[in-house]
């Protein structure tokens, strides 16, 4: 992960064996639960909602604007 996420920031998530599953997302929200930080992100695209791990969610994702 090169950045932390902040909320407005857009981020490319890109997967080296499975193109199909490439996406752009923005992400809406940041928050942590006791030691896990948890991310609410929306998909450019589609507009679909998500929210998971941060480690899960940036782990082939890279920045492309704050």
């Amino acid at each position: 992960m090169t950045a932390q996420p902040r909320i407005g920031s857009v981020w490319a998530r890109r997967y080296p064996d499975a193109p199909q599953h490439d996406s752009d997302f923005r992400v809406t929200g940041v928050f942590t639960i006791g030691t896990v930080t948890y991310i609410e992100t929306e998909e450019i695209e589609s507009g679909a909602l998500c929210r998971g791990r941060l480690e899960h969610i940036l782990e082939y994702a890279k920045p492309v604007s704050d």
